[in-house]
Formats: structure tokens, sequence, C-alpha cells
């Protein structure tokens, strides 16, 4: 075989490489995303792992639920709505609602706020996201009253995520 034979052949194998390896990135990102049957709940804080933040008494309910924000997140930001509508709900459901964010808590309390959510019944906690097993903001974790996760949630869920959060409180 001639040396323009072999670079011609060798440039041909890697092309059709790089598009196989594209191929292969884009399958995966579509089952990823877009086909996931998660509805949200997508790693972070396992079922029954057991949650340390300090200055919350799990013992006040029999489940608490624990939003995990950021200031800086857009995905907290487009989340703010249906938080809005579930919060209320989870608070007639007599469960304990938390705001876990790093920032400062007068700064947090000031953040959701201007998102809209009623500071009357979220306790909000500076504590890194690592403190509730979160893995991501936003995080919504279900925790029993022993701190133990029940159901977690991460990002900016889909339209089938958030009735499996509605079902779950319920």
């Amino acid at each position: 075989m001639s040396i323009d034979k072999w670079k011609q052949w060798l440039e041909v194998a890697t092309n059709v490489a790089i598009l196989m390896v594209c191929l292969l990135v884009a399958v995966i990102g579509v089952k990823k995303f877009l086909l996931s049957d998660s509805g949200g709940d997508t790693g972070g804080a396992a079922k029954g792992a057991q949650i340390s933040i300090a200055g919350v008494d799990w013992s006040r309910a029999d489940r608490t639920l624990v939003l995990v924000l950021n200031t800086h997140c857009h995905f907290c930001r487009d989340s703010a709505e249906f938080y809005k509508k579930l919060l209320p709900e989870a608070s007639a459901q007599k469960m304990q609602i938390v705001a876990v964010l790093p920032q400062p808590p007068q700064e947090s309390r000031q953040y959701l706020a201007s998102l809209g959510i009623s500071m009357s019944s979220v306790g909000v906690q500076q504590a890194p996201m690592e403190d509730a097993q979160a893995s991501g903001t936003p995080t919504l974790i279900l925790a029993n009253n022993n701190g133990q996760v029940v159901r977690a949630w991460v990002g900016k869920l889909p339209a089938r995520g958030e009735a499996d959060v509605w079902k779950a409180i319920h």
C-alpha cells in the first residue's frame, strides 16, 4: 500500500471515529436529559442518607422539606413559581420547611423574598450544600423526623418531576 493510500485510509478512519464519538455523546445526552424517567430524582441525596444541617431539629415534624438553593443559581430562580405553590401546601401538610443556602441568612432571606417565597413558614439556614447531601442546586429533599432522606429531586424539574413532588408530599 502506498503512502498516499495509507494517509487517505487513516484520514477516513479518523473521521469515522470522530463521528462515532459525537453520535455516542448525542445518544447519551438524549437518554440522560430528554428521555430520563427519573422526573428530576437524579442523584445527590440518596434515599436513607443522613442529613446534618446545624440548627435543624428534624423531630419538630414527621417530615421536613429541604430546599437547597444558591442566590447565584438561575435554575433556582427559574423554579421559584413552583416553590411558591409547593411551600404553602407542604406547610398545610404540617411539614417543616427549611431553605439551605451557602450565603448569610439575611442575604438568603432577601433572596427568597425577591422570589416571592413567603418567609412565614420557611426556616433559613446557612450551610454548604454538601451538608444536605445535595449534588447541585436547586435540590428538594423530603426527609423524615430523623433527618434521613425519603426522596430527593435535583435541578429545575420538568412537569413530570413537579407532579412527582406533589405526590410525595401528600
